[in-house]
């Protein structure tokens, strides 16, 4: 890179085309996986007009018809979408869907489009380019259910009521999902987007194997057992807030999980194996104990299924925790 730079100037130079040399302090951007410097340089690309696909899906959202929790994660996307520009959708890469224009070999200025090809394709040449991940992506939740065509199961699934995603892909794949949507099936992809937690290292750093920071997954299955990391993640993680990973948490989960299971030993231990034993609390008289107990059960299955409801899945969680530990 650096040699190439001299080897201009110096050209530039000789040819008597070179007025002066000056240094100026610039924003480099990086290569996030490669961690280099990256060189821009003039292409002919493909681009989707924007402007005019996403008002349906900006209007969808601010009017409720589709509902993210947590809620300020609108300002998010109506940031990305009232400011956005024309999608450049090809790339240079050997994997994708390739783009489906042709150019015609005895004419360039000559083009076919279509996702069948020609009927004399040996006199036309497939653009080489493919499309950005996200222009397949954002096909999903039609796709799946071989869209085009009329399945039943398009008909029985599109739309469905509830996206989990991670809110750093709220443009790149979340608001191009609506817009597709509407565009082709006129109608939203889905009720209900619920953002999780993003697990950070100490430091604040987002979990990622690139940065070699993520703890293995099975490594911890094996120490706190699957059910003790699932719950104790869960009670780590407010809706929609990033939250620092502390193995505290799982010793938490770990402990209930025991707890639930002595519990139910105790219960199996003291129930007999014939079905007709099993009593009907409704036609048996019981102490106040039994019925505090009881009113508890109650009034925690209410304050379940409220927070689930509210997509507070850490707070069902600790409701569960409170009745059982306490």
């Amino acid at each position: 890179r650096e040699d190439a730079r001299e080897a201009i100037v110096a050209d530039l130079e000789s040819a008597g085309l070179l007025e002066k040399t000056e240094d100026h302090t610039n924003k480099v951007g990086y290569s996030e996986r490669g961690h280099v410097p990256i060189e821009f340089y003039i292409s002919e690309q493909w681009f989707v007009k924007m402007d005019e696909l996403v008002k349906p899906a900006l209007d969808a959202v601010n009017n409720g018809h589709i509902t993210f929790h947590p809620g300020h994660w609108i300002k998010t996307y109506n940031h990305w979408m009232e400011n956005i520009k024309d999608w450049c959708v090809s790339r240079q890469l050997w994997w994708g869907h390739q783009i489906p224009v042709w150019y015609h070999k005895d004419d360039r200025s000559k083009t076919h489009v279509s996702v069948e090809g020609p009927i004399d394709p040996e006199n036309w040449e497939q653009d080489p380019d493919v499309l950005d991940t996200w222009a397949s992506s954002w096909l999903w939740p039609m796709a799946v259910h071989a869209w085009p065509d009329q399945d039943k199961n398009l008909n029985k699934f599109y739309p469905t009521d509830t996206l989990v995603t991670g809110p750093d892909i709220i443009f790149f794949w979340v608001a191009r999902m609506i817009i597709t949507g509407y565009e082709f099936m006129n109608k939203r992809p889905f009720k209900d987007v619920y953002f999780t937690s993003i697990l950070r290292d100490e430091e604040g750093q987002k979990l990622s194997k690139s940065l070699g920071n993520s703890p293995d997954p099975h490594a911890l299955f094996d120490e706190y057992g699957t059910d003790a990391v699932r719950f104790g993640i869960m009670l780590m993680a407010p809706q929609g807030l990033d939250v620092l990973f502390s193995k505290t948490r799982l010793n938490i989960g770990r402990n209930f999980m025991n707890k639930l299971w002595n519990a139910c030993r105790f219960i199996d231990m003291n129930l007999s194996n014939e079905k007709d034993d099993i009593l009907d609390i409704d036609k048996i008289e019981l102490d106040m104990p039994d019925l505090w107990i009881l009113s508890r059960l109650g009034r925690t299955i209410r304050e379940y299924d409220r927070q689930l409801d509210r997509f507070h899945f850490n707070e069902a969680a600790k409701v569960i925790y409170d009745f059982t530990w306490n």
